[in-house]
């Protein structure tokens, strides 16, 4: 999606471009160049830096690949008891689905989509149509869904450029559904029409994992994506981590199921420092250390810091977001929705009519006909269905994506049961019943029409997530524009450039570049993008401050 006039260069493409400038290619030609200068002067960094990598998601699996290659040694240090981090997968039906990311945001010079391609995950395409379900259970017809839709992208496409524009003087409390009821009340919609294009823009909380009315439009801007489809990756992310994460797996010293409880900063008596990690009964030291721990984590305080962080980096820490999507996976005995309703008895909660392709998504809106507590849910649903979309890969599951309340309230009723117990079913499926029994040719008692299995995320609980999903950009109380209001940009700068000055590098998701913050995209290059600048310094000399005194 475009921010910009024609000729105009967004802030994205500025960003994009800064980080860019010190890319692999690059980095490449001028290793060639200092490795002929270190034969000839008997010098070989590569001998005695030793780097420590905090988590081994996306981020710290491709750091740790960047470094190796360059013959630097790696210690991976991950919490969990598996690589991946926030990218993982758990079977429904006997095949593996995604409990982290399913999407490639943008295909354009995308390093994931050609890490899909290039490893065997099948990246597909939605189809264009859409289901939306009214706050009331009725499915909206054609004509009014493709309108209400039209309206709402419409106005989200004049809020990116508005942020854009005007990021400085927007007061840090305006939302998003502010520009929206704003935008509504001076256009022509009637009354309903505007109520429906309010309540369709609630979905955009899928997107987001929270509320549009807490999503920012001061940073709004920052949403852009990479420009190019948005693909979904149904082989799962398995492959694509096991490719990143095989030179690591094979030179790196893995410890698994190693929670790092605390990271030194010290100046030995040579004046050279060095980074010592804790855990419960252990410590390692090493020259740098990179520290790719969710952004949530750091919001918790998970890992304490010696010397305590500076000032710039702690507000960067707390005035940046995250949010709190979750998903909720039922499978059935066979896709009752992808049928012709021909000839099948309907539920009178049900489609009547479902002659035509069922499309991927289907939004319910504001379900005021649900129980009471669900009534104000708005929910996403996907479905995985489609031999004409997935192939061979097409499965009888729904897929919602919930937020906010719902997201909520779906983990916290199953945070004390046991997946594999009935009752971790029966909670389940009760939640999603007063949406999938609104499907084309529901049948109450037919056996397809009954899920078979019930999985769901659990992310607000997980502390190796940080209790959350990933970065969004949330408003902040401050009523009017000021000077003390958090600059988020600038914050996201600074967990990017971290303290070289320590040896403390970040990597993740939260310190991409812009135009892929809170993507699996931008984990990667965040990775890269550390180890680049480590690489820089000790082996090409960049910065003298490093790797040379104390501060």
């Amino acid at each position: 999606m475009a921010l910009t006039s024609p000729g105009q260069k967004s802030r994205m493409v500025e960003d994009l471009q800064i980080c860019s400038e010190n890319s692999m290619p690059r980095l490449k030609q001028r290793l060639v160049t200092t490795a002929k200068n270190e034969l000839s002067s008997g010098i070989n960094t590569q001998d005695v830096l030793h780097v420590g990598i905090v988590g081994a998601g996306l981020a710290g699996l491709r750091c740790a690949e960047i470094l190796i290659q360059e013959g630097i040694t790696v210690t991976l240090l991950e919490a969990r008891d598996r690589l991946g981090g926030r990218v993982c997968q758990s079977k429904l039906l006997g095949h593996l689905v995604d409990m982290g990311p399913n999407w490639i945001h943008g295909t354009d010079n995308n390093p994931i989509v050609e890490l899909a391609e290039s490893s065997g995950s099948k990246l597909v395409s939605p189809n264009e149509s859409t289901y939306v379900y009214d706050s009331t259970g009725m499915l909206m017809n054609d004509r009014r869904a493709s309108n209400v839709s039209t309206a709402f992208w419409d106005i989200l496409a004049d809020a990116f450029r508005y942020s854009n524009d005007n990021c400085h003087t927007i007061a840090p409390s305006l939302s998003l559904k502010d520009y929206f009821l704003e935008r509504l009340s001076k256009g022509s919609l009637e009354k309903e029409a505007q109520s429906s294009v309010l309540e369709f823009a609630e979905t955009w909380g899928a997107f987001i994992g929270d509320s549009f009315e807490r999503q920012s439009l001061k940073w709004f801007w920052l949403e852009e994506c990479l420009d190019g489809e948005n693909l979904f990756v149904s082989k799962t992310h398995q492959s694509i981590i096991r490719r990143t994460a095989d030179i690591a797996t094979k030179n790196a010293d893995i410890h698994l199921s190693t929670i790092v409880q605390s990271i030194e900063s010290r100046c030995g008596l040579d004046g050279l420092r060095a980074v010592k990690l804790k855990t419960a009964n252990r410590s390692f030291d090493f020259d740098e250390v990179v520290v790719t721990v969710p952004l949530g984590c750091l919001k918790m305080g998970t890992v304490r810091f010696i010397p305590e962080l500076p000032q710039h980096i702690l507000h960067a820490i707390k005035d940046t977001s995250y949010s709190r999507l979750e998903k909720v996976f039922l499978a059935f005995p066979a896709p009752f929705w992808e049928t012709s309703s021909k000839d099948v008895p309907q539920n009178e909660r049900a489609t009547p009519n479902a002659e035509h392709k069922f499309p991927m998504f289907t939004q319910f809106l504001r379900s005021s006909y649900a129980p009471e507590g669900q009534d104000s849910w708005t929910v996403e649903m996907v479905a995985l269905s489609s031999t004409a979309i997935f192939g061979d890969l097409a499965r009888p599951v729904l897929m919602f994506c919930l937020w906010d309340a719902s997201a909520a309230h779906v983990t916290s009723a199953i945070t004390s049961l046991d997946p594999h117990d009935d009752e971790y079913y029966r909670v389940v499926e009760k939640l999603l019943r007063p949406f999938y029994t609104r499907l084309p040719n529901y049948q109450d008692g037919n056996p397809d029409c009954i899920p078979t299995e019930a999985l769901a995320t659990n992310w607000q609980n997980d502390e190796y997530a940080g209790k959350g999903s990933y970065t969004n950009f949330q408003t902040h109380a401050s009523g009017k524009q000021s000077s003390d209001d958090p600059a988020i940009d600038d914050h996201f700068r600074s967990l990017r450039h971290g303290l070289p000055e320590r040896s403390i590098w970040f990597a993740g998701e939260h310190t991409a570049p812009f135009i892929a913050l809170g993507t699996s995209t931008g984990a990667y290059w965040s990775g890269e993008a550390a180890a680049t600048r480590i690489i820089e310094a000790y082996m090409l000399g960049s910065s003298p401050q490093l790797g040379s005194g104390c501060a």
